[in-house]
This record gives structure tokens, C-alpha cells and sequence, in this order.
């Protein structure tokens, strides 16, 4: 069950990470704005950064994070309502908000690329899941009309719980390296897809 979790967490990072930048490209703020628009539901900043509007980035974040829900409650074998996938995807997005963080200055290379270290606090919010979700699938089963159409609800419940009761632990810092390709006259800055990844973890207690 952690892998669901984690495969909408994943959702949450896997969008608008790009942006036009010029010689004088802000890597500290356009990673901090990415950041923010991700795990805290701000978009303005990186909104501006990636030239669309706020509403537009908030689709794309939210309206990912929902298929990549959608995808791993298939794999999975879940059945489960489009009201419960989605009640999934608002505790996730609502969880990762616990998730704390501070953007380091930005270090420029010869080649114009940069690295900028992220202070990550990780938030365990998938820690106590097994624990909390085993115990109430054992109690519901245990009773005479229990079936298989109840398994998500439950579910939402011990993640509800499990992020409720989340604990914090030391910072760690995650590197990401934003580079740049050429289209045309622009350069095209992301971060790297591991280095997300690897925050990802972080962020969650994962790693």
C-alpha cells in the first residue's frame, strides 16, 4: 500500500519543473517557486517563471497528481469511486504541506548550469500507513458485511490517520542540479529527474 502512496506523492513532482532562462536566470527562485507551487499550493511565482497563469499551473499539478492516482489504483486492483480517488489525492496534496524546506543560493558553472541545495525537513507521513491500514482492514473483515467495494474508504481513513500523526526528523540536503537545453534563440532549464525524485524520498521519509 505505500507503493499507492507514493505513486501520487510522485505526482506531485513531476510537473512544470521547466522555464525559458537567459544568462542572468534566476535558478535559486525559479527552484523555489517550483517548490512552493508544489508542495505548498502557491503558484504566482513560478507561474510567472514558466509563462502560464496561476489557474493553468494549479490544473496541471492537481489534474496530474489525479491520473497518477488513477493509474495506481488500477494497477492495484482497487475498486474504488472517482469521489474516493479523488478524497486520495486531497489528503496527499494537503499531506506534503507539512513537508518543510529551505532553497539554498544558487552555484553557477562554466557551462551556465547550476546546482542549488535544498535543507529538506521530511515529514514521515506514510510511516504509520501499514500499521494503521492492517488494523482496520482486519477489523472490517471481521464483520458481516464487509466487501471488497469499502477497501478505498477504509484506505482513505489510514492515510488520514497516518498523516495526522506524522513525525518530523532532522533536515537532510538534496542537491538538484538544473541545466539548460537549447530551442532555437532559448535556453530551456529543469531540474533533474533523480534529483527530484531523490527530494521526493526525502520529503516523505523514504530513503
Amino acid at each position: 500500500m505505500k507503493k499507492l502512496v507514493a505513486a501520487a506523492l510522485a505526482g506531485v513532482m513531476v510537473l512544470s519543473m521547466a522555464a525559458c532562462g537567459a544568462e542572468d536566470f534566476d535558478a535559486k527562485g525559479y527552484v523555489q517557486g517550483a517548490l512552493d507551487a508544489q508542495f505548498k499550493g502557491e503558484y504566482a511565482a513560478h507561474a510567472e517563471d514558466i509563462g502560464q497563469t496561476e489557474e493553468e499551473v494549479k490544473e496541471q499539478i492537481e489534474g496530474e497528481t489525479l491520473q497518477e492516482a488513477q493509474t495506481a489504483v488500477t494497477m492495484y486492483g482497487i475498486p474504488a469511486t472517482d469521489e474516493e480517488i479523488q478524497a486520495y489525492v486531497d489528503l496527499i496534496m494537503g499531506g506534503v504541506k507539512k513537508v518543510e524546506y529551505e532553497v539554498k543560493d544558487a552555484v553557477k558553472d562554466d557551462d551556465d548550469n547550476f546546482t542549488v541545495d535544498v535543507v529538506i525537513t521530511p515529514v514521515g507521513l506514510l510511516d504509520k500507513l501499514e500499521e494503521i491500514f492492517t488494523a482496520k482492514i482486519q477489523e472490517a473483515a471481521g464483520g458481516e458485511n464487509f466487501d471488497e467495494s469499502q477497501y478505498m474508504g477504509i484506505f482513505n481513513e489510514a492515510v488520514k490517520e497516518s498523516i495526522d500523526q506524522a513525525e518530523t526528523y532532522d533536515p537532510e540536503t538534496i542537491t538538484l542540479n538544473v541545466t539548460y537545453t537549447e530551442e532555437g534563440n532559448n535556453r530551456i532549464y529543469s531540474v533533474n529527474e533523480d534529483d527530484i525524485n531523490n527530494l521526493i524520498l526525502a520529503a516523505t521519509h523514504q530513503g
